[in-house]
């Protein structure tokens, strides 16, 4: 008998350390959810922010950047409820064909003509977050040229001192906004000159 209670202070110890390394970690993991605030809306920090196109056609590939020009989003419970970009179009640039090259200069001028994305008259597209209930299938609209379509993608949110930072890769379909250049599905016999209809922006939104 005198064994049996000289073992129990030691495991109720055992049971109570337990128990505070428990509330410890979940301590830990509702600092995770923004801080505990249920709503709270974040402009976008525009000079951290990023956005790497890249298009593809049948025998090479281009990338280039964007800036974005302004922007926002509201999180409630960790997701994205709302949120909205503008894109400078006339930022455009190309990253693949060297700076110095002739070629460079002439890719951007011919990706700002109306045989692509007629930047002269359009120099801004937009994004807005209609549903980010499910971060795994945000749904947005997104205006380019004066057309607006729907489109679904996986949003990725990272927090590092106050500062929350949203990811994503977006992959769009060029014709449906009036971009028909050197599409198969508008021109034959392309060969070699074909580009893909689908294009991606790999976006990083940085908040101030």
């Amino acid at each position: 008998m005198k064994k049996i209670f000289s073992i129990a202070p030691i495991a109720l110890f055992i049971i109570l350390t337990s128990f505070e390394a428990e509330a410890k970690t979940e301590t830990t993991k509702t600092k995770i959810v923004i801080e505990g605030v249920k709503s709270k809306q974040y402009e976008i920090n525009t000079s951290k922010s990023t956005i790497v196109w890249k298009g593809k056609a049948v025998t090479h590939s281009q990338t280039g950047n964007l800036s974005v020009n302004s922007g926002n989003f509201t999180l409630e419970n960790n997701s994205v409820v709302s949120g909205t970009i503008e894109i400078d179009m006339t930022s455009l640039t190309v990253s693949s064909i060297p700076p110095e090259s002739e070629n460079n200069a002439k890719l951007v001028e011919h990706l700002k003509t109306d045989d692509f994305f007629n930047v002269a008259k359009f120099p801004t597209a937009t994004l807005t977050i209609t549903d980010g209930s499910d971060m795994n299938n945000i749904k947005a609209n997104i205006t380019i040229k004066g057309l607006t379509e729907e489109i679904t993608f996986t949003l990725s949110s990272a927090k590092k001192n106050g500062v929350i930072t949203l990811t994503s890769s977006l992959k769009i379909d060029r014709t449906k906004f009036d971009v028909t250049y050197s599409s198969g599905n508008f021109f034959e016999n392309l060969g070699d000159h074909l580009i893909h209809d689908e294009f991606e922006l790999n976006v990083t939104l940085v908040s101030t």
